[in-house]
């Protein structure tokens, strides 16, 4: 038996036992079993990587408060403030103390200790940065970082 030329396509590229709407439930649940190893393995990476990026911001900051503090260094001759009010001891501005500026602060920048000739700033992770691995940020007069809470090295965190 002989068939037109447009049967035969339509057998080809229809076939009668083939349905063509939707997809089978193997179908799907295939998809969802490889979006969940996908998200299992990309979430935390991408939660590692913008708490990295967190702490740049927070690591520019405390950069930014020592230049600050070398100027005032420069005007009053100490770091805990003028010889007229030794208790008083100078503070950040505004900007610095609450980093990124202009939302909800995920690190509080503070003035930890300061004296005539010495200063420690302190970058506490707070909000949502609470519970880095890292810890708290450190830098003093002379320029060494630190961390406090972190068994994590120096090199790892400020980086």
């Amino acid at each position: 038996m002989f068939s037109t030329p447009v049967a035969t396509l339509r057998f080809i590229l229809c076939p009668a036992s083939r349905s063509t709407h939707g997809f089978s439930l193997i179908e799907l649940l295939v998809v969802l079993v490889i979006m969940g190893i996908v998200s299992a393995i990309a979430l935390p990476s991408y939660t590692q990587h913008v708490q990295r990026g967190h702490r740049a911001e927070a690591i520019a900051a405390l950069l930014e408060a020592q230049h600050f503090m070398e100027r005032y260094y420069s005007a009053q001759g100490r770091y805990d403030g003028s010889a007229e009010a030794l208790s008083k001891k100078p503070n950040l501005p505004l900007r610095l103390q609450g980093i990124p500026v202009g939302s909800v602060a995920l690190y509080q920048l503070k003035l930890k200790a300061a004296t005539v000739n010495s200063y420690e700033l302190i970058a506490q992770p707070v909000g949502e940065m609470a519970n880095d691995k890292c810890g708290a940020l450190t830098l003093n007069q002379t320029g060494l970082k630190g961390l406090t809470g972190s068994d994590l090295s120096v090199s790892d965190c400020w980086r």
